[in-house]
């Protein structure tokens, strides 16, 4: 494959996603929803639409296929790689604790979800979304633990973790329960009737759509301009970065095909999760800086994540 023709197939597969997010910023521009139903596009798609999208994509392939202890391996290994890495960093940074958290966290909390999964269901299929369906099951209950921890060692007034609802938070997540529930029917090889398979088939993909569109509309350029340079900093850790830890370990030190190596790297290569937003402000960390990370990783990854894309295709 030569430069141009990847860099076309790449622009295809990014571009979709992209302008579908443009696209719920401006509907939110025109105040066509307000920021209560934006509220309600992420419940519903995190809630309802995702969920159905990971359970399918598991379910209708045999577990021995998906699985790959090698790619939880990586995903760990880069997280307790990586987040040391930028406490260290953030020591020398001269900014309040709270902002310090808010740094931490969205260095590393990605958009798997929401941005990940449509991006690597176009680039590589629906073998690879169902691999990336396991790969969030098994990220999301460091990313919560991790989070909150960060949140309080950085809080001044610190109180105490609620461990029960932490506990909580990611056995109830849905996206959990989705993966669970579809790896019990992938293992058992359990077959779904055909109006149950039509029926996920239509919330999965209102799933992706309604995802993209509530990123779109709630972003908020207010705060950027006051913590540009820390938050391009964010941005290279989050975008740049990580992924190219995971990369590193995909390909020296775990025995990792380029099919699980590409996955890995886009969904680490995804912007921050609207999830962080929602955690910064009930653990009462700077919640707008995060916001801001939000959104300026969210548009930076539009040239980032094709760049990564072009890569992963040309070696």
């Amino acid at each position: 494959m030569n430069f141009l023709s990847a860099a076309l197939e790449v622009l295809g597969i990014t571009a979709p996603v992209f302008i579908v997010i443009a696209i719920g910023y401006f509907i939110r521009k025109k105040k066509i929803i307000g920021k209560e139903s934006v509220q309600g596009l992420n419940k519903l798609a995190y809630n309802v639409g995702l969920p159905a999208l990971v359970f399918v994509s598991i379910a209708r392939y045999n577990f021995a296929d998906i699985f790959n202890l090698e790619i939880i391996k990586v995903i760990y290994l880069t997280c307790v790689i990586f987040i040391p890495l930028i406490f260290i960093l953030n020591f020398f940074i001269k900014v309040n604790g709270r902002t310090k958290g808010a740094m931490l966290v969205s260095s590393y909390r990605c958009n798997m979800a929401f941005v990940g999964f449509p991006i690597v269901l176009s680039a590589f299929g629906s073998l690879a979304l169902a691999r990336a369906g396991l790969v969030v099951a098994f990220l999301i209950p460091l990313n919560i633990i991790s989070s909150v921890l960060i949140f309080k060692l950085y809080d001044r007034e610190k109180g105490k973790v609620n461990v029960r609802k932490m506990l909580l938070s990611f056995i109830l997540d849905p996206l959990i329960l989705a993966a669970v529930l579809g790896i019990l029917f992938s293992y058992f090889s359990i077959s779904l009737p055909v109006v149950l398979n039509r029926v996920l088939d239509i919330l999965s993909g209102a799933g992706i759509a309604l995802g993209l569109l509530s990123i779109g509309a709630s972003f908020n350029f207010f705060h950027i301009r006051k913590n540009l340079k820390l938050l391009f900093y964010v941005s290279a850790a989050k975008l740049i970065l990580i992924p190219a830890i995971a990369f590193l370990l995909c390909s020296f030190v775990f025995k990792v095909d380029t099919f699980d190596r590409n996955i890995i790297c886009i969904l680490f290569s995804t912007p921050l999760a609207v999830v962080a937003f929602i955690m910064g402000k009930e653990y009462k960390s700077d919640y707008n800086f995060i916001s801001s990370a939000l959104i300026l990783t969210t548009v930076l990854s539009a040239v980032t994540i094709s760049v990564w894309l072009l890569v992963l295709k040309l070696i």
